[in-house]
């Protein structure tokens, strides 16, 4: 698969700045309404779907690091809003590495306080978080307490399913060989019950998910 190339770097710093800025409030009556709220990093183009076969690269250097920094800021910010509130709440940043532009600020109140408790596997044994990694911004994120859990990519037991559910034979073929060659890669495997049914998964390393907060 390609690299797709990204051009026009100071542009794209500037579309970072428009993202921070936009989002160090939170959406107040969204997040009153259904108890939970997130900001993740929509900046083009690290948020679109590539269409032409081709891999957008993750964000690099400054604006790496002002993708990092502005999640530092949100999380801030939200925080200060959120202590007023006089109540408990969940408030973290989910920093993903590699892959920075996955990440996101989450927070949620009252009836949804917990629903995030169980969303990643905690790393087994956990990972020393590298601050050295981070530049100039390590003396400021030292601040924050950080826990590893694995980032999978997830695929049901039955991902396959059966020929008629392909747009042709030739589709169904390829994705049973592309399962067969995924299957044969370390992986862990675990069950879930939903309305009495169980359900098979297989979840794929794809690196780590470093959740923090202060």
């Amino acid at each position: 698969m390609k690299i797709q190339k990204i051009r026009g770097q100071k542009r794209r710093s500037k579309n970072i700045e428009d993202w921070i800025h936009a989002n160090l409030i939170y959406n107040k009556s969204y997040f009153f309404k259904n108890h939970n709220d997130y900001c993740k990093v929509i900046v083009h183009p690290w948020c679109d779907i590539s269409i032409i076969n081709s891999t957008i690269p993750e964000p690099r250097r400054k604006n790496r690091r002002k993708i990092i920094a502005g999640l530092l800021d949100i999380y801030e910010s939200w925080k200060t809003e959120l202590d007023s509130l006089a109540k408990d709440y969940y408030l973290k940043i989910w920093l993903f590495e590699p892959y920075i532009s996955k990440s996101q600020v989450v927070c949620a109140i009252d009836e949804k306080l917990h629903i995030y408790d169980n969303t990643f596997h905690q790393s087994n044994p956990p990972k020393a978080f590298g601050f050295k990694s981070y530049g100039e911004l390590e003396e400021r994120i030292k601040q924050y307490q950080w826990k590893s859990f694995e980032h999978e990519m997830t695929l049901e037991d039955d991902h396959l399913g059966e020929p008629e559910d392909y747009r042709n034979l030739k589709d169904y073929i390829e994705t049973k060989k592309w399962l067969a060659k995924k299957l044969k890669k370390p992986h862990r495997t675990f069950t879930l019950i939903e309305n009495g049914i169980e359900r098979t998964f297989n979840a794929f390393p794809q690196g780590t998910i470093w959740i923090g907060g202060r």
